[in-house]
């Protein structure tokens, strides 16, 4: 009888399986990486457009806003999910001072030196590393 042998062995299927968790090893921590870049991308984005809500404000008022005023006038900064957000605004200098803050929260906090970014009124970002242009 001419039998014919259809399908997979046990151990190429074993071995199938250990070549998948081998990338797999590789590639999720890289995906992990790519996640906190495209996170942190949004963080600056939302400081940006609330370093233009400050200078809106500013226009209006001649002096720079708190979080409280710019809500009040509808110029927040915005949400994002992984980030929490908050505006500096010294009292003495309130006409000529601001920094923006996001400061990082959840997963987001493995991001290496990039759980604190700010942003002033004079365009200073800090840290550079984060802010790669």
């Amino acid at each position: 009888m001419n039998y014919s042998a259809r399908g997979f062995t046990l151990i190429e299927l074993m071995i199938v399986v250990v070549v998948i968790s081998v990338i797999a090893m590789f590639a999720y921590p890289a995906y992990l990486d790519q996640v906190r870049k495209a996170r942190r991308a949004e963080a600056q984005k939302v400081l940006m457009a609330g370093q233009i809500s400050e200078e809106r404000y500013r226009s209006y008022f001649n002096t720079y806003g708190d979080g409280t005023s710019l809500a009040a006038e509808n110029l927040g900064m915005g949400t994002a999910d992984f980030f929490t957000f908050g505006v500096t605004v010294p009292g003495a200098s309130a006409a000529t001072h601001y920094t923006l803050t996001a400061s990082a929260s959840g997963d987001q906090l493995k991001d290496s030196n990039c759980t604190v970014m700010t942003l002033d009124q004079s365009n200073v970002m800090s840290p550079a590393a984060c802010w790669k242009r």
